[in-house]
């Protein structure tokens, strides 16, 4: 023994008769110290001696129950063996023996000893540790004559693993586990034991243990109630340590050639008689390990290992799902012969990992995927696809997303393993049968099914052009949502770029839905060959797949009267018909199954659908339909444009379309078209291809049953062009206005006029009338100032004196007498006839061409003020409420426009429907703030009236009408608002005064009260808001009487005039309903007094 050896022992051996003699917290705790502080080598020479004291303490009954202080032993053990390499087998197997008996009771459930946690951990962790630092030939001599010893270690250790809830445990028990099938990452090198000896014993006493071990991971890796994913990660790679390890297929023993006796012993078993079944079956007892037999047999046992595993392929941790892509690759890999049973379970679940959503899960199984399909045949390959293929419907039809997802993942996977270089490909050669082919088509369109509900059905009103949608609100499946449904378009596309890829769309029929939804996406893949995308425009524009049913309709059920009379001849009763004349006592009976009692069911209106789900699955495919055509021009780019012309006005025409869906996916066309064309813009497509759709109206227009198809794409042009292309549209404006006075055309009169409002917004986005922003700016400036009603009334005193100081002047000044006045006006008229100075009146220009198309239009629209066609009055009054502010600067054609249009507005005005009114009082508005004067008297006569009348009746209706009120939701509600709007611009525009502006206020009145609703509360507000800056005096002296107070309001001093107090004020009423509205009403003003 050397001098610092010496040293050391002397040094730590007192520490060691006290751990002996007297163990504890403290004195375990001074060994661990000074065992830190030793040199690596002292503590490998004097390993023995340190451990003596604790190895007998484990075995002792003294220290029984005393849990604590075991554990503290245990960790000492644990800081001694992290520092040496145990060379002595003897004291090995007694740590062993030692630290199992602590954990191990067979006399409990799991045979694990009931023993707390902390101590479990402690004796996992210095296991490994100890298996982890014997020596290699201790290691040998352990596998050879203690595999019931580490049988035992290995059940204690997967049990407590299994059993137990600590996660530090778990982890540290499958630890034990791979230390002591000396398959650890620390005795291991990627994978394998480098030391071909130690491997065959291991491999030899892991054949023994196999099924148990790998069965309670497996328990532990699909356990659902795992603290956290690393439990799961380590169980996954101890099962595919221990299992590739076990099964590799380098201990598969091959024959390279048939000799003599493989020929007689098959020659005796033909000889020998016949059994039953169960007889030829070995005792898996018998079988002698690790041969080709055993391995068959192991490989059928454990296919149970990889099935459950297989479930993890939808956990939510990508570590997890890594790992499991480890154990398949290594499967695949090193097990492909003698794990025949799981390769193709292997195979799937690479497959379908590759299509993961995390980067580095998906990359290492794609990668694996080529590996394993670089070296063996296709043949599996087209097994296994066909089997995924029969299997997705079934997947699809339940409510496991995850689980949907994964199966498109796979089936993702196969395909793009089978498009191969091959010539054919994989893929054609596995869909080459008239069965496989409709079967991989049927599963698609089953992936495909779509979900069609109302909304598709529902209607829309354009304000403008609308912004192209990014995805496909029409297109919701029924099976799928998220991420599977972005896999099964993918799967559409790199279909696209297969060698089947024409076959495959010969069986996708433009009629479904679902097939039109996938010969989209295939033929438009960048991949995919032009003449994918040229047969399916071909396919969809055809008339008879373009246009179909969308409405519901039925047509009267047939009446009595329209068969023949059965009082002469009935062949559809119920009843018996004696015919004489045949002979004597003869009679004729006919029965036939209708009568004229029963019902009859109405008949289905041509060009209709017969069911509402009839016509949902028609809008789904029509709006598939025309995304598609965007979809081909995206694909053929330059190619396309010998479809433009055939394409354009069927695009359009979608665009115009009143439906939601179909309006959307008309824009989401037109723009894939305009940018596959290279233009900048959907302006930009029309503008540079107006002759393609001009003619194409021109052709609709003379034809009854393509006119209203024409003025949906007229009115998209509109909206989406400019002053440009004007000259285009005026032949077919003027075209349609000849039309519009056809009677043969009455029933598209309604599109008409939605072609002449589009055509007057857009008159008005092109040519905007001069801004009115200083009288608005004068209107605010006059508001800003404070109203001085003394100052206003000395300036009325002082003008009156003034004038009266004129008026007598001229009375004295004038001396004629009438007879010289006259005679004196006469020669000055003479004059001024004689002073002609032959000057010639200039000629008015003439007036811009969309002045003039403008006032055709409205002419035209006066004709229809008075239709008994609701809509149709409507419209008109929407067009001429639009087309009169162009005029503003053509007053010579504004005012005869007006006057011919006042006595059909007012008719409106008096009507009784809420709906016809509120356009015709927005039309007053309007022509009111144009003509002003002009209408002055006929409005205050003719309309303003029924106004008053209409407004004091609903004010009764509408009294105590809450939010929660179905009132709210009337039409009328919506008329007593657009009433009291207008009138606030209506009295200042027509310069109502006196009498007829007192009847204005009186009318509003009402509504300054608290229990009418808020809206309107508010309207009234503001119009005596208004009616103050147009009137003060007129208005409070109107709201001084509706206050009906005898509050004293006492003038200012004033020397000029004798100033009286004046009794009532406008700002206390009496009724306290109006005492909030009238506040508000004078908030901001100044009150005099």
């Amino acid at each position: 023994m050397n001098v610092d050896l010496k040293q050391t022992f002397a040094r730590i051996k007192p520490v060691c008769d006290v751990v002996m003699m007297c163990p504890s917290a403290d004195s375990i705790a001074q060994f661990t110290g000074r065992v830190g502080e030793l040199k690596r080598e002292a503590v490998q020479e004097l390993q023995q001696y340190l451990l003596f004291p604790f190895i007998t303490h484990i075995k002792s009954t003294e220290i029984e129950k005393k849990y604590e202080l075991q554990w503290r032993i245990i960790d000492a053990i644990q800081v001694v063996l992290e520092k040496v390499t145990v060379i002595s087998f003897e004291m090995c197997i007694k740590i062993e023996t030692g630290l199992l008996s602590l954990v191990f009771d067979n006399s409990k459930p799991g045979m694990i000893a009931d023993v707390p946690e902390e101590l479990k951990h402690s004796v996992m962790k210095c296991l490994t540790v100890l298996m982890l630092h014997i020596d290699d030939r201790v290691r040998k001599k352990m596998l050879r004559t203690q595999v019931p010893l580490i049988a035992q270690a290995v059940f204690v250790s997967v049990h407590l693993a299994k059993l137990e809830r600590l996660r530090a445990l778990r982890l540290a028990a499958i630890d034990s586990v791979t230390a002591h099938t000396a398959c650890h990452r620390q005795l291991t090198d990627a994978y394998h034991i480098k030391d071909i000896p130690l491997e065959a014993l291991v491999v030899d006493m892991l054949a023994s243990i196999l099924p148990g071990v790998l069965a309670a991971l497996q328990d532990v890796a699909t356990c659902s109630d795992n603290p956290g994913h690393a439990v799961q990660v380590a169980a996954i790679d101890a099962i595919h340590r221990i299992l590739c390890l076990t099964m590799n297929d380098k201990y598969l023993l091959k024959h390279s050639t048939i000799t003599a006796e493989d020929f007689a012993k098959m020659v005796i078993d033909k000889r020998k008689p016949n059994k039953e079944v169960s007889s030829k079956e070995k005792n898996p007892k018998e079988i002698s390990k690790r041969s080709a037999e055993w391995f068959a047999m192991a490989g059928e046992k454990l296919v149970l290992i990889s099935k459950s595993l297989s479930e993890l392929v939808t956990d939510d941790h990508p570590k997890v799902r890594r790992e499991l892509g480890v154990y398949c690759a290594r499967l695949l890999t090193e097990c492909h012969q003698t794990m025949q049973p799981s390769v193709s379970i292997a195979l799937d679940l690479l497959l379908a990992l590759s299509g993961d959503s995390h980067p580095e899960v998906s990359e290492y199984c794609s990668s694996a995927v080529r590996a394993h399909c670089g070296r063996h045949v296709a043949d599996s390959l087209r097994d296994n696809f066909t089997s995924t293929v029969a299997g997705l419907p079934r997947v699809l039809n339940n409510v496991d997303s995850a689980r949907k997802l994964t199966a498109l993942n796979m089936l993702h996977g196969y395909i793009e393993v089978m498009m191969d270089s091959a010539q054919p490909q994989t893929l054609t050669a596995a869909l080459s049968t008239e069965h496989s082919l409709q079967s991989f088509v049927s599963a698609l369109l089953e992936a495909a099914a779509l979900h069609t509900d109302l909304v598709l059905l529902a209607r829309h009103t354009r304000d403008g052009p609308t912004t192209a949608p990014t995805s496909s609100p029409w297109l919701k499946l029924r099976h799928l949502d998220g991420a599977a449904v972005a896999r099964l378009w993918s799967i559409a596309r790199l279909l696209g770029g297969a060698e089947c890829a024409s076959l495959l769309l010969d069986r996708l029929s433009p009629h479904s839905a679902e097939s039109a939804a996938l010969a989209n996406i295939l033929a438009s893949a960048p991949n995919a060959p032009a003449e994918l995308a040229q047969r399916v425009l071909s396919a969809y524009t055809d008339e008879s797949v373009w246009y179909l049913p969308l409405e519901v309709g039925s047509e009267e059920a047939p009446t009595t009267e329209e068969t023949l009379d059965p009082s002469v001849y009935d062949p559809h009763a119920w009843t018996k018909d004696s015919v004489p004349g045949l002979y004597e006592g003869a009679t004729e009976t006919r029965y036939t199954g209708i009568s004229y009692a029963a019902p009859r069911s109405p008949r289905r209106a041509a060009g209709t659908c017969a069911t509402l789900g009839e016509a949902q699955r028609n809008m789904a495919l029509t709006c598939i339909l025309t995304e598609g055509v965007g979809l081909m021009a995206r694909r053929l780019v330059a190619d396309f444009q010998p479809y433009l012309l055939k394409t354009l006005c069927l695009i359009l025409e979608r665009v115009g379309s009143t439906y939601e869906m179909l309006h959307l996916a008309g824009v989401k066309a037109i723009s894939d078209i305009a940018a596959a064309c290279g233009h900048d813009s959907v302006p930009d497509l029309i503008r540079c291809n107006a002759d393609y759709f001009t003619h194409q109206i021109s052709v609709r227009l003379k034809k009854a049953w393509n006119t209203e198809s024409a003025l949906q794409i007229l009115s998209v042009v509109m909206q989406y062009s400019d002053a440009s292309i004007l000259d285009c549209l005026y032949g077919i404006v003027e075209d349609v206005l000849v039309q519009s006075l056809d009677k043969y055309h009455e029933n598209n009169l309604q599109a008409y006029l939605q072609v002449f409002l589009t055509f007057i917004t857009c008159i008005r986005k092109w040519f905007p009338t001069e801004d009115e922003t200083k009288t608005a700016e004068k209107n605010k400036s006059e508001k800003d100032q404070e109203i001085d009603v003394l100052k206003d009334l000395m300036e009325y005193l002082a003008h009156t004196e003034e004038m009266d100081k004129l008026m007598n002047n001229e009375e004295a000044e004038t001396t004629q007498t009438a007879e010289e006045m006259y005679k004196e006006d006469q020669k000055m008229r003479e004059e001024g006839i004689l002073d002609y100075d032959d000057k010639v009146t200039e000629e008015t220009p003439p007036l811009p061409r969309h002045i003039v198309v403008t006032r055709t239009i409205l002419k035209r629209c006066l004709n229809f003020l008075t239709s008994k066609n609701k809509q149709v009055a409507i419209l008109a009054l929407q067009v001429l409420n639009e087309g009169f502010p162009i005029l503003v600067q053509y007053p010579d054609e504004l005012l005869p426009l007006a006057h011919v249009c006042w006595a059909p507005l007012a008719a409106r005005c008096a009507a009784d429907d809420a709906v016809v009114l509120r356009r015709a009082l927005e039309l007053l508005v309007t022509m009111a703030a144009l003509a002003k004067d002009f209408l002055r008297q006929r409005a205050a006569t003719d309309v303003l009236p029924h106004v008053y009348v209409f407004l004091h009746k609903s004010a009764h209706e509408s009294h105590l009408k809450d939010a929660g009120a179905a009132y709210r939701s009337s039409a009328a509600f919506r008329l007593q608002a657009s009433a009291l709007n207008a009138l606030r611009t209506l009295a200042s525009d027509l310069a109502l005064e006196g009498e007829r502006l007192e009847d204005a206020m009186a009318c509003v009145d009402d509504y300054l009260s608290s229990k009418q609703p808020r809206p309107l509360q508010e309207l009234a507000v503001k119009f005596f808001k208004a009616m103050l800056e147009y009137d003060y005096g007129a208005t409070w002296y109107h709201l001084r009487a509706l206050a009906d107070n005898e509050c004293v309001l006492h003038p200012p001093d004033s020397k000029a005039v004798d100033l009286v107090p004046v009794i009532g004020t406008p700002y206390t009423p009496t009724n306290k309903d109006f005492e909030r509205n009238l506040a508000l009403v004078f908030a901001g003003q100044h009150r005099h007094g």
